[in-house]
Order: structure tokens, then sequence, then C-alpha cells
């Protein structure tokens, strides 16, 4: 009998989805790939093609238990298209630091103005000091800093070729475990090694490369980056070029930090909210305009003229703005939307949100694995859900409804992305956007659009100006919605099994229309009383126990701040705390002291434990608990749990990139 109910329930549920089938393929292939980057070791590849191939005949040859072969069949492509990735990519990782400087030739990909100096991207190295090297380096990021390259004038534009003195070092790898992993991205990105520019970087005028689309791109970029500069404030040219191309290297700290303490952090990455302001705002203005001529209104759709014209501006907009993830969903989302209003059809669905979903995760499977991904997805998916029951906030008063509405559904699944990758949460990005979003989206992007059309003819200066006003007044308003209370939480990183939870969850409340949707609600709950009762680690050690981090009821306190400072700092906050501390520090030294160098004893949840790297103080120490550190056999930080005395470390993983 109970049987028997489970078989009617499947049924049902069955026929309540079949029609959204397509919905649930980019679910699928995101446990592939998620699988196959949770190996420790790389997998055969003839192993993931032979059963991405088997259950594609499967689904083909077999009628009976269709879901369940679908189901496999997308795991399977996502599980080989990941391999599939990793192969193409094949990038060289730099893993020896040079001890002196390297003179090299190498072709400049991208130039952008930073705080500190230059950020160069460069391609085409060619090296000219001896240096033993296992591969052929694909492409390198240097770094230029000091009062020379704040004040350098010469204009290092993508294409040219230039001689660089260097000191070239390993991409930064994961700091601890489960910290963010540079390096992984750095591989698939095909940046090879990082370095910092001794002197500075001579143009070398006889030395020419070849002319194609992306440097012609690359140029235009350049030279619009340029143009705003010589117009607007630095923080407003530095907000202006991020909202145009993309170049976020400009922004100082202190205004990248109100944007992401008021929720707006998400004005700084090109996504859809601007790809929608410019791709309806070009679609309303040529709709307008064409009316205005009766003969084309009268013989001609001006509908679908508007949209032809909208998809080619929007496309342009992708190009100059660097092709950032959540830009690229939005470009083929906006596309299906075009192509529905061309043929007549309902233009937004959670279909076209999948297929945007899938063909990213085709191309570039390990972009689910970076927040630009989770979170601009995550964002579209319960808007979408949210619209597509129906809600109509047409009038100006629903509209603003609509905005606040639509901030608090976004807001839902970023937060959660937000604390998982930054270990912050914001409580003020309600109000924010209510007055963010509209000066956006009626006066800065427009703006924006006018101002790059007129840049051809070389007289852009009054919209860069005005579109400068709108950006000084939006950095206002994110400067004082960031210094009100609630602004800024620290909280500790979720679990991976967490995180599936709550992921699992949010695709069941928006994905599925079965009854059985509203479990969701209860995952949520559920992950959020597993995320206060998860064990935390207690112990960090740094890469050959030259850092020592321990975790107290009144503070996270550390034997040196000046060592590996970004990786105790990403510690600190990833188990919830703000600020870091010495071991002689007033909250630090009641819990803590030292015994000798590297060996310390610490009271720990009221148990005493010795922590050493010596022999004979292990054997001395007269704690319950000791804790022998590998000092100098491991070059990998690790984590260790109390009272379990369980220690994670990162040093068995052996992948392309690690």
């Amino acid at each position: 009998m109970f049987l028997e109910r489970i078989r009617i329930f499947f049924d049902d549920f069955c026929e309540d989805e079949k029609h959204r089938l397509l919905n649930f393929v980019p679910v699928g292939m995101g446990i592939g790939i998620c699988l196959y980057f949770s190996l420790d070791q790389e997998p055969n590849f003839y192993l993931g093609a032979s059963l991405f191939f088997s259950f594609l005949a499967a689904s083909i040859f077999i009628k009976m238990h269709r879901w369940a072969i679908y189901i496999l069949l997308a795991i399977s492509l996502g599980f080989f298209a990941s391999q599939l990735r990793t192969k193409i990519a094949n990038t060289f990782m730099f893993s020896a630091k040079s001890s002196r400087a390297v003179s090299l030739i190498a072709t400049v990909e991208s130039c952008e103005k930073s705080e500190k100096g230059l950020s160069f991207l460069l391609n085409d190295v060619k090296v000219l000091s001896k240096l033993k090297l296992d591969g052929t380096l694909n492409k390198l990021y240097l770094t230029w800093r000091g009062k020379k390259a704040i004040g350098s004038e010469k204009d290092y534009t993508p294409g040219s070729r230039v001689l660089f003195w260097t000191i070239l070092a390993p991409m930064d790898s994961r700091a601890f475990p489960g910290a963010y992993d540079f390096k992984k991205q750095s591989y698939f990105k095909g940046i090879s090694a990082r370095g910092f520019i001794m002197k500075q970087p001579k143009i070398l005028e006889n030395e020419c490369c070849g002319i194609s689309i992306a440097l012609l791109l690359e140029q235009l970029r350049h030279r619009i980056n340029k143009r705003i500069e010589n117009y607007l404030s630095r923080d407003a040219a530095a907000i202006s070029k991020t909202l145009i191309t993309g170049n976020k290297t400009g922004i100082s700290k202190e205004i990248r930090a109100s944007f992401a303490n008021s929720g707006t952090a998400h004005i700084l990455a090109i996504s859809g909210l601007h790809m929608s302001i410019i791709g309806f705002f070009v679609f309303w203005i040529f709709r307008v305009f064409l009316c205005c001529f009766t003969r084309t209104s009268m013989f001609y759709n001006t509908k679908k003229m508007a949209a032809v014209i909208s998809w080619i501006v929007v496309l342009f907009y992708l190009n100059i703005s660097g092709n950032s993830v959540p830009s690229v969903r939005a470009f083929i989302m906006h596309s299906l939307v075009m192509i529905a209003i061309m043929l007549n059809r309902v233009a937004l669905t959670m279909r076209s949100v999948a297929i945007a979903a899938t063909a990213i995760m085709l191309f570039t499977p390990e972009v689910i694995l970076f927040p630009s991904f989770q979170m601009s997805f995550g964002a579209v998916i319960f808007i979408v859900a949210f619209y597509e029951r129906s809600w109509n906030f047409s009038g100006f008063y629903k509209i603003m409804a609509g905005t606040v509405v639509t901030t608090v559904i976004a807001t839902i699944p970023t937060s959660i992305f937000s604390i998982h990758t930054f270990n912050q949460l914001t409580l003020n990005s309600i109000p924010a956007n209510v007055l963010a979003i509209p000066l956006m989206s009626f006066f800065i992007m427009p703006m924006a659009i006018i101002a790059l059309f007129f840049m051809s003819f070389g007289c852009e200066y009054p919209f860069v100006f005005l579109m400068g006003q709108g950006v000084k007044l939006l950095i206002k308003i994110s400067e004082y919605a960031s210094k009100l209370p609630g602004s800024f939480f620290v909280m500790h990183t979720p679990s991976a099994e967490i995180m599936a939870v709550w992921i699992f969850s949010g695709l069941l409340l928006t994905l599925v229309r079965h009854k059985i949707r509203f479990c969701g609600l209860a995952g949520f709950c559920v992950g959020a009383l597993l995320y206060f009762i998860q064990p935390l680690p207690d112990i960090f050690v740094s890469r050959n126990a030259r850092v020592i981090g321990i975790r107290t009821d009144d503070a996270v306190c550390f034997n040196h701040l000046g060592y590996f400072r970004s990786a105790t700092n990403a510690w600190a906050k990833s188990i919830g705390f703000e600020k870091r501390e010495r071991f002689d520090s007033q909250n630090c030294c009641k819990h803590i002291f030292q015994l000798a160098k590297n060996s310390y004893i610490a009271k720990i949840n009221g148990e005493e434990i010795a922590i050493t790297d010596q022999e004979d103080l292990e054997e001395k120490s007269e704690s319950s608990t000791t804790l022998r550190l590998n000092n100098g056999g491991n070059d990998c930080a690790e984590l260790i749990y109390l009272p379990s005395r369980k220690r994670i470390s990162i040093e068995s993983q052996k992948r392309p990139w690690s």
C-alpha cells in the first residue's frame, strides 16, 4: 500500500513536470560538474566520455524510466564537459618563484589603471633571460606599483609589444581548505603566472602583432576608458568605467566597501540589470523613432525592427564590457526575449534561464564554482519564478512596489552566496536599491549609451558629464546606506553540505510546480538550523607552520599578523570574526601561553591544548592533548577541529591547476 502511494505520487509529479523538463537539465549538469571538481585525482578521460555516450544511447533506445535516464544523461554531460574543458584549457602553471628579475617581451592584452599603479594582462610571451620551465608560459598577470607607475604618461595600448623586467611568482592557491581557489580560476583563464614589474616597461616600436577582432575590441575599450578619465574625477571615472567597460581596478577600497556594505555591489558587476536597461532603453527609443514615420509604421512591424536593433546594441555592449558570466547570461536571455517578440511568443520564462545556464555550463563548466555565476543565476531564477505566478506591477506606485519586492526576492539567494564566498551579510540592501536602481535605470545607463554613441563624433562630453553627476549621487547613496545600522555582519562560512541543502531547496521552490515545492521552505529552515550548529575549526596552521591561529570565545588570535596576511584575514572571516589579534593582546593572552618558539599552550573550550613543532616539548608536555605541527614538511595550510583533533589539508589533491 505504501509503495503504491509512492508510485502514484511519482506519476503525478512526472505528469505535472513533463512540460518543464528543460528546466532541470542545468541542475543535472551542475551536479556532474560539482562531482568532477570535488575529486582529488584527475579521472580517466575515456571513463567520462563512455558514461556520457552510454546514457545518450540509452535515452534514445530505452523507453522505460525515461526520467531517470535523462537525469543520468544530464549529470554525465556535466561531468564530461568539465573533463573536456580542462583538457582544452591545458594551461601551464608556473610553480617556482624566480629569485631574480626576468626580462621578457610580451603583447599587452589589457592595461588597467588601479589605485596603486598599473595592471597588465599579457600574452604571446617570449622569455629572454635564462629560466628553467617545464612548459610554455601562456598569459601573465603583472602589476607595476609605486609613484613611477601612478605618474606614468606612457600609453600601453592593447596590441603593443613591450619589454618587461619582472619577478615571476606562481598564482595564489587556496589559503586553506575551503577557501576561494584563485589558482583554479587562473588555470581556466589561461594565466600561467603573476609577477611584479621592477622598472618601467619599454614599448618596442619595431615589434608588432597580428590584428584580430578581440584586439580591436580591447583597443576600443582602452580608448573609451581614456576618454572617461579625461572628463571625470577619479572616483566617478572609476565607477563609470566599471559600468561601461567592466574595468573595476580603479575603484578605491573605501568605495568598494561602501557598495558592498550597502548591498549595491551588484551594480559594479556588468549583469542582467545593465543589459536589460540598455536593451529595453534602445528598444523603446527606436520604436518611438520609427513610429514617427507614417509610411514605416503603416507597412512595417516597428516592434520587430526595434527588437533587431536592440539585439545588435546589446551584442556590442557585451563585447566592450568584457564578456563576464552575468553579462553573457543576460545577453542570452535578452536574445531569447527579442526572438520571442519577433515570433509573437511569451518573452520571459524559466525556460530562457535554463537555456542560458545550459549554454554557459556546456562551454565553460568551471564558472559554476565562482560567485559571479552563482549570484547572477540565483537572483534571476528567484525573480522569474516570482513573476511567472502572474504578478502584475503596472502603474507608478506598483512599479515602485515591484522594485522593492524584486529586491527582496533577489536578496534571498544572493545573500546565501555572499555569506559563502565573502562571509558578509547586509540588511540595508532594500532601501539602498530602491534609490539606486531607478537612478541607474532612468538616468545613468541611458546617459552612458548616448555618450557611447556620440563618442564616434567626438562630442560626448555633455553626456559623460551628466553620467558622472549621476554616478556621484550613486556613490553618496551607497556611502549613506553603508553607515546605517545593520549594514555589515561577518558570518562564518557554511559547509558544502549546508550549501547543497540551501541550493536544492531553492531549486525545488522555484523550478517545480508540483505541491512538493513547499518542501523547499522546510529545506531552508533545516539549512539555517544546521548552519548555526555547524562545527568550526579551532586551529589554523599556515604553510610550513609559520603562522598559527587559534579561535577562542572572545577573539581569533595569531602569533604573527604580517605573514600570510590575506590567508589569516580570510580564515578569521570564515569563522565569523571581523578582526584579528596577536597572542599577546588582552583578549588572547588569557587563553594562550608561549612555551618556546612555535610552541604554545592554549585553553580552548575548557581544555588545555599544547601546540608544538618540537619533539622534546611534545614529550615533556603535561597537557592532556598535544598537537604536533609538521614544520617544513608540509607546504599546505591545514585546519584542526577540537576535541576530535580532526585535521584537514589540501596537499593530497593532484589536479592540473594544483
